[in-house]
């Protein structure tokens, strides 16, 4: 004899019903943290700072900024999530790089053109914030804009090669100086 549908029907519901007793039963006891949880850092581990080497500050947004167009400046290096840089590879040694606080990557606003602007931006696909160092990371590298996605021979400088802190980074003439090299990939 075949159970009708109410019949059918009124055994799944059952069934849903204690099931969800189950769960809730034993909801708080899965979500009880022990007393002494280590504590997560966000993306440990794939966000590192951006140190010059003429110099040895680091890359951050102006003022920790979460907003975009500012400035990206150097400032001492403090470990904070401002100087937490990622590099994500979009072919060979290629890379955009994302800010950790912010969520911005940084972007050579002005072009290729020497004293052009390194701001911070939405994230997007897009030639100006691109940019080839040359070598693998993590390493010691240029990094050199890609506007137009060509390499341009315009390199992320430290204008003069000064140490003053909150100076605003530039795009400037690769050449081979201090003022251009970082430390990429390393905490």
């Amino acid at each position: 004899m075949r159970p009708t549908l109410r019949k059918r029907l009124g055994g799944l519901i059952a069934t849903v019903l204690l099931a969800g007793a189950g769960l809730a039963a034993t909801t708080t006891g899965a979500n009880a943290q022990p007393a002494s949880a280590p504590a997560v850092t966000p993306f440990a581990g794939v966000f590192h700072p951006l140190k010059n080497v003429g110099n040895a500050k680091c890359l951050q947004p102006a003022g920790a900024s979460t907003v975009e167009t500012v400035e990206i400046v150097q400032q001492p290096c403090d470990g904070s999530i401002a100087q937490g840089w990622q590099h994500v590879g979009v072919g060979g040694n290629h890379y955009m790089f994302l800010n950790q606080l912010s969520g911005y990557c940084f972007n050579a606003f002005d072009g290729a053109t020497d004293g052009a602007r390194l701001l911070q931006l939405t994230c997007k696909r897009i030639s100006n914030e691109e940019f080839n160092t040359g070598a693998a990371l993590p390493n010691v590298v240029k990094i050199e804009s890609r506007v137009g996605f060509r390499d341009t021979n315009f390199c992320v400088d430290v204008p003069g090669g000064a140490a003053t802190n909150g100076l605003a980074m530039q795009i400037w003439n690769c050449n081979g100086s201090l003022a251009q090299r970082w430390i990429v990939g390393f905490d």
